[in-house]
């Protein structure tokens, strides 16, 4: 190779080396493309230009040819320059079976749903419900108008309807015949002898049944279909009734015993409580638990693995067949039923099948106890029995009703299981609950649908003889009319006219040189002839109606219709309300280590406080233990103050103490008003914080934007103190004027008065619900649960239309400490609950994340684009900013797909991180806008033109590697002397 060919070489060398090193060490804002950050879960905002951008592949010649300038401009700001856009909605998909017991024909008054009836009314269910925000917190709920936040994130139901084999429905049947007792205890002497006669046949009677029993058997049924685990369903009952329907009689489901029968049961000294069951302190009934507890963890099963897959995809409605399955389910019961027909209780000592911690699927235990008939027994010899063979929670009811006067709990058609399935029972009641003066959404007798009676074969005919009568009516009419307009066409058009031949007139009336009379003439004959084409076209020939079959009927599924319209809207208000409730008003955050810490403020030392029936701390810690997700830490301390030692506390307290007039309606009747003391939220909070010197972070308010949104590192603590004023005043005292315990934003208040029972402002059945004053455990727990997961009670929602908080009542019922129909002091959190609280923290920070990543949107698309500002193209790592908006929509969708599974621990970690990377986005975007405002100022105050250090850097070192691959070549070439030849 000569000399000239290795410079050449060289040359070449050196300028592959320099493109190489360029396209290595150059802005990769230039090179990188992206595919979109569109996602099925994330919906933005429609009309947004995603092409002038320098990401699409169309602007790629344009940076390639050097010319970025002029996308910078077309661009117009930064935000379109970096495909940023608003985010409109972040959808959070929830499956949910809807679940149809007794549809198939063998149920009360034999409705029959097919399939195709099912999908057709309730594909009209919402299938998208928007998270809504109810103004609870500092203020009191009420029907004013308050306007709240709207939120971007929608809940999305993945809806599956299925209907069960006919033996669940007889299953069903069973749990609930064998189990009713009278609402009175008088139908029985003292040996047992019915006493009904027909004078009190007269009379409705209400008898009621264990919903613990259906719940139980339910349970077992989805455990066998494995829908616990990753959804939530809704079970429709429609069992026979299990009287005839002029009987008169109703039923329903009731917890304990009715009020006639707890009279018996007060002080009575025939019935021998055991010596273990007698606890007088919290400490004691805790130690009852941790026994109970050990026994139970010592019998668990394996479950089967089958289960019923959810597909995402919510836009249309599903039909699941289980009818197989539940059939199989249900011979596996009847097996075991009659495995253990002959046997009693006491063979079989593990039997936990009431128990309201969640052991529902003991169903060998409730078929045993089905032998029994409970009707059969008085109130005396069914106590007795409890204590010798019920379960834990049974002997404590008892003996609760045995040492207090407590009342009994209403009777309700509609009950919220432990688990995370629900059932409303259309046989039951019909029956009514709700606030007795004033509000809204009250359940009454028609809020649940009733089946409508089927048709018989001769009313069916006698409607098809009716319709028929009215065609014939029809069709006489139309042969009169036709009759008429002949007559008058014959004697007044020309005769060559025929009324048929509407052609033959058109032609005619558009003949040329017509004068103005035949053309009148000519007019209304093509009218005539035109009103009787429609009048012919009418008649018996179009309706099928003597060639179809004789069962054939018009009209008659009208009720049918109306009833499953009205089933629908009942089912789609089940979503709203136990599904996906509203958020409160105040800030919700996710929290690692959470300290309960428990103030008892007491002015007297008439009783102990902390008694079994009063505030049970032990059953507090235990409920609230429920709520704790298994990376999270909950400690309780709990201090005791006296009043009387404290001269400031009892000041605030006196302060803080009114007086209202509130409207009651007594047992008779009557409309009547009362004075009540309570105690105002605000006043008693801001003394509170001044004496105690609670921290700086409970002293916060979120009246301002930035602290509402602001992120809070979750390792970072949460305390929650909760303030129990325990008072020896015989006048009640509520908190603003009828609440035991209120949750503000940063405590929780509570009251205690020695007031065993008084009457509430809410009526269930015509009577009104007592209120255990002495007892607050269900309302602390209650208001404990809002501050810590904004756990909203079930009955409320938000009208967006009328701009305040409204009401639905009917689902307020279960043994939760947020139902009103539930007045017995011991209550317990469902897993409904608890996901909602988990589905809080999530919604929560989500909210949170998409706000920072709209306001840095939003400042990024102010920024406008511009020549003086054009060196932050060439400077700013502007792909980082667009890298980190996708990976938080990304984070968002990882959230959305976690909730959906039902995985709450991985979906409030998503969150958080999204929460965490959109807030750092956030201060990337000021931090972009200052630096393009500096400069633009910067190029218009000099002239001169600074050369960015990257540039220099990247001059620099292709010049020294340029150098070093000359020095090699030069050193390694070794010259070679050419002969001279003469």
């Amino acid at each position: 190779m000569n000399y000239q060919y290795k410079k050449f070489f060289l040359l070449n060398t050196c300028i592959f080396a320099t493109l190489l090193l360029f396209f290595i060490l150059s802005p990769a804002v230039f090179t990188h493309e992206f595919e979109g950050h569109t996602n099925q879960n994330i919906e933005d905002y429609p009309d947004i230009d995603h092409e002038k951008n320098i990401f699409h592949p169309k602007n790629k010649k344009l940076l390639e040819d050097g010319s970025p300038l002029k996308l910078w401009i077309e661009s117009e700001n930064i935000g379109k320059l970096l495909d940023l856009h608003f985010t409109k909605t972040l959808h959070l998909t929830i499956p949910v079976n809807i679940i149809f017991v007794g549809f198939g024909g063998e149920g009360n008054r034999a409705v029959n749903l097919t399939q195709e009836e099912l999908l057709e009314w309730f594909s009209h269910i919402e299938h998208s419900i928007k998270n809504v925000i109810v103004p609870i917190g500092e203020d009191y709920v009420t029907t004013d108008k308050s306007s709240t936040p709207s939120t971007h994130i929608e809940y999305s139901f993945d809806l599956q309807v299925s209907k069960l084999d006919p033996m669940v429905n007889t299953l069903v049947e069973d749990a609930i015949f064998w189990h009713l007792r009278s609402e009175t205890d008088d139908d029985y002497n003292q040996n047992g002898v019915n006493t009904y006669d027909d004078q009190k046949e007269e009379i409705e009677k209400k008898f009621y049944t264990n919903p613990y029993l259906v719940s139980s058997l339910l349970s077992s049924l989805c455990d066998s279909l494995n829908l616990n685990d990753n959804s939530y369903t809704v079970f429709i009952l429609n069992p026979n009734h299990p009287s005839t329907a002029d009987s008169g009689h109703i039923y329903g489901y009731r917890t304990g015993f009715s009020n006639s029968e707890l009279k018996k049961l007060y002080r009575n000294p025939d019935i021998k409580i055991p010596q273990e069951i007698s606890v007088s302190t919290d400490y004691e009934f805790s130690q009852l638990l941790k026994d109970k507890n050990t026994n139970n963890n010592n019998k668990r099963e394996d479950e089967d693995n089958t289960s019923i897959k959810h597909s995402n995809n919510n836009k249309n409605i599903k039909y699941k067949d289980l009818v197989n399955k539940s059939s199989e389910w249900a011979n596996a019961m009847i097996k075991e039923f009659n495995q253990f027909r002959t046997k009693t209780t006491q063979t079989n000592p593990n039997c936990k099948y009431e128990s309201p911690d969640g052991d529902e699927d003991r169903w060998y235990c409730m078929s045993m106890n089905m032998i029994k008939n409970e009707s059969s027994s008085t109130i005396v010899e069914r106590a007795q029995d409890i204590f010798e063979s019920g379960t834990l929670f049974e002997q404590l009811y008892v003996y609760t009703a045995h040492q207090f006067q407590i009342t009994e709990n209403p009777i309700v058609d509609t009950w919220i299981s432990h688990k995370r399935f629900s059932f409303i029972d259309l046989t039951a009641g019909p029956f009514e609950w709700g606030p007795s003066i004033k509000g809204n959404g009250l359940k009454t007798f028609s809020t649940l649908p009733v089946p409508p009676f089927p048709l018989m074969h001769e009313e069916k005919i006698e409607s098809l003889r009716t319709e028929l009568k009215k065609m014939l009516l029809t069709q006489d009419k139309m042969d009169q009319e036709s009759l008429m307009l002949t007559t008058v066409f014959t004697n007044n058009c020309p005769a060559h006219l025929e009324i048929t031949d509407i052609d033959t007139i058109t032609k005619e009336l558009h003949t040329p040189d017509l004068d103005p009379q035949s053309v009148n003439t000519y007019q209304l004959c093509l009218t005539l002839a035109e009103k009787y084409k429609k009048v012919s076209e009418k008649n018996l020939e179009d309706i099928d109606l003597l060639l179809g079959n004789l069962e054939e009927d018009f009209g008659d599924n009208t009720n049918q219709d109306v009833f499953i319209s009205k089933l629908g809207a009942v089912v789609s208000s089940s979503l709203r309300h136990l599904v996906a409730p509203p958020l409160p008003l105040f800030r919700i955050r996710f929290a690692q280590r959470v300290n309960f810490q428990v103030y008892v403020i007491s002015d007297h030392q008439v009783y102990n406080p902390r008694d079994y029936f009063y505030f049970n701390y032990e059953h507090f810690k235990n409920e609230v233990e429920k709520l704790k997700l298994p990376n999270q830490e909950f400690t309780f301390t709990i201090k005791s103050i006296n009043m009387g030692q404290d001269k400031s506390l009892a000041l605030a307290y006196q302060t803080s103490l009114k007086t209202n007039l509130s409207p009651i309606i007594t047992e008779n009747g009557e409309f009547t008003t009362r004075l009540n003391y309570y105690l105002d939220s605000k006043d008693i909070k801001n003394h509170l914080v001044r004496l105690l010197h609670l921290n700086n972070d409970q002293q916060a308010t979120d009246d301002n934007e930035e602290n509402i949104y602001q992120y809070v590192n979750p390792t970072e603590a949460k305390y929650i103190p909760i303030f129990l004023f325990s008072l020896s005043s015989s006048q009640p005292v509520f908190i603003d004027k009828n609440q035991q315990a209120k949750s503000l934003s940063n405590m929780v208040i509570a009251v205690q008065t020695n007031v065993l029972s008084y009457p509430s402002s809410f009526s269930a059945n015509g009577q009104q619900t007592s209120l255990y004053l002495l007892n607050p455990t269900s309302s602390i727990l209650a208001a404990t649960a809002l501050n810590l997961g904004g756990l909203v009670g079930t009955h409320f929602t938000y009208s967006e239309a009328h701009q305040a908080a409204t009401s639905n009542w009917h689902f307020s019922v279960g043994d939760s400490p947020l139902s009103k129909t539930f007045s017995f002091p011991f209550s317990y959190f469902n897993d409904f609950q608890k996901d909602i609280i988990f589905r809080n923290y999530v919604v929560s920070s989500l909210e949170r994340s998409l706000y920072w990543i709209n306001k840095a949107t939003s400042m990024l698309i102010k920024q406008k684009t511009t020549v003086n500002n054009f060196p932050t193209l060439m400077t700013y790592p502007l792909e980082d900013i667009t890298l980190n908006f996708v990976g938080i929509r990304d984070l968002w969708s990882q959230s959305s797909n976690y909730l959906s599974q039902l995985n709450f621990q991985k979906a409030i970690q998503t969150a958080q991180e999204s929460e965490q990377n959109a807030y750092k986005f956030y201060k990337e975007s000021v931090a972009l806008v200052q630096f393009a405002t500096l400069s633009s100022c910067n190029q218009i105050n000099t002239s001169t033109f600074s050369i960015p250090k990257r540039t220099v850097a990247i001059v620099i070192i292709t010049f020294g590697i340029n150098f070093i691959i000359i020095v090699l070549l030069s050193i390694f070439y070794k010259k070679k002397t050419k002969l001279k030849i003469n």
